[in-house]
């Protein structure tokens, strides 16, 4: 019977979803690359989709037009299914605050992000309500 990951295994995710909110990863195609999925998909907090190429390419025009701050918190990582993890945090940069939830998949021993959403939280917080 398959098991889900382990706290390691969910240590590793999150490390992996850090190093892509770092400039050097974003700009540097082949690592960032080799943690983004083939059939990767985005909802951006701008309600933009982007497929793999299109998120590969602005990374790399981002991390080119100097340097790149995001500060991420309250990162949380849990294990849906055995080779699936959910990763769930907030981000606050130059576009804003939002909150996030990627999708990693294990394929041949190596975690990918699949898909990735974020959401634009209001200048109050949206804490109100559901």
């Amino acid at each position: 019977m398959a098991h889900l990951p382990t706290d390691d295994e969910l240590d590793v995710v999150q490390d992996c979803e850090r190093a892509l909110l770092t400039g050097a990863v974003r700009g540097d195609r082949m690592s960032a690359g080799l943690l983004i999925h083939a059939d990767f998909r985005e909802i951006g907090a701008s309600g933009r989709v982007w497929d793999r190429e299109r998120i590969l390419t602005m990374m790399e025009e981002e991390a080119a037009a100097g340097p790149f701050r995001v500060d991420a918190s309250d990162m949380a990582a849990v294990g849906l299914a055995p080779d699936v993890v959910l990763v769930t945090y907030e981000t606050r940069s130059d576009a804003g605050h939002a909150r996030r939830s990627s999708v990693w998949l294990r394929e041949r021993g190596r975690w990918q992000l699949r898909h990735h959403q974020g959401t634009r939280v209001p200048a109050d917080g949206g804490s109100a309500g559901a």
